[in-house]
């Protein structure tokens, strides 16, 4: 995943270059997949209130259209950020008076931040939305989980960059992050991942109690 890939260019020396692939690794990674996350559970939302004779039909191809849209909306973002104000490399001060090389931060980085709130805040209506869904329905439950979760870690993220900008702390910064990327990623996966093979089993424990009663 490419949030995971930002820890890692995280890690070295700051330059301009690992700024900037910081930001649209994180960016483009947030978008991918929370955006198809959210996209299934509005897919869902809308069938679920439906309440017509008429299926709603919104196809796998209609969901990668407006992915495209959301995934494009970020890109045209980061390009616009990238060429008008790039990521530069400032030299703080730690606590013990060292240098220290940070990317800085910017309100850029306060737009994203804001943009990434309200996307999940969207995401979060969406989730009270289908939580009361039917049982067929059950993957939506545990996306709603991850979505949940990374709200919370990102606020928290970006709660704790204001408070390490000054004095400078790259070193719990740093963990900061990897914390971040690592709660967020696993359990986003094991959230996912967990949920179609809860799914597979009810959907095997009822085919063999149908072949049971008969």
């Amino acid at each position: 995943m490419s949030e995971s890939k930002e820890t890692i260019v995280t890690y070295p020396r700051p330059n301009i270059v690992t700024c900037t692939s910081r930001v649209w690794l994180r960016e483009i990674g947030f978008a991918l997949v929370y955006g198809a996350l959210m996209l299934k559970t509005w897919r869902i939302s809308v069938i679920f209130r439906v309440r017509s004779a008429k299926a709603v039909k919104i196809t796998d191809l209609d969901l990668l259209k407006r992915l495209g849209v959301i995934l494009a909306i970020f890109a045209m973002a980061l390009l616009i950020r990238t060429l008008v104000a790039p990521p530069k490399v400032i030299i703080g001060r730690t606590a013990d008076n060292l240098k220290a090389y940070l990317c800085q931060t910017d309100w850029w980085d306060h737009f994203f931040s804001i943009m990434e709130v309200v996307f999940l805040i969207w995401g979060i209506r969406l989730c009270i939305v289908v939580r009361k869904a039917p049982s067929e329905f059950n993957e939506a439950k545990f996306i709603s989980m991850a979505i949940y979760n990374e709200f919370l870690l990102s606020v928290f993220l970006n709660v704790s960059m204001l408070f390490l900008s000054s004095p400078a702390n790259p070193d719990l910064l740093y963990i900061i992050f990897f914390c971040h990327t690592q709660l967020s990623v696993t359990l986003l996966l094991c959230l996912i991942f967990g949920s179609k093979r809860k799914l597979k089993k009810v959907m095997m424990y009822k085919k063999a109690s149908s072949l049971f009663v008969c």
